[in-house]
């Protein structure tokens, strides 16, 4: 199975981040490609899991969300 060009695109924007952060090495494009596929692998799966109730049904809209305060409004 393949990733689609918009994930392959996610990693590579990771795998940069990854490269920088560790000083532009050389030579460690595969570390840093496959540390990435783990990162995003990760993300994906927590926001699918965002997006479904505990039964495994989407969740409610609105549900888990918090309301900010409305400030400035005399009591």
């Amino acid at each position: 199975m393949t990733l689609s060009e918009k994930s392959q695109r996610e990693i590579r924007k990771i795998a940069y981040a990854i490269w920088i952060q560790e000083g532009q090495p050389e030579g460690r494009d595969r570390e840093h490609w496959e540390a990435a596929k783990e990162i995003w692998a990760f993300r994906s799966h927590n926001h699918a899991l965002a997006d479904e109730g505990e039964d495994g049904r989407p969740a409610a809209s609105g549900a888990g969300k918090h309301q900010r305060p409305e400030h400035g409004r005399p009591m």
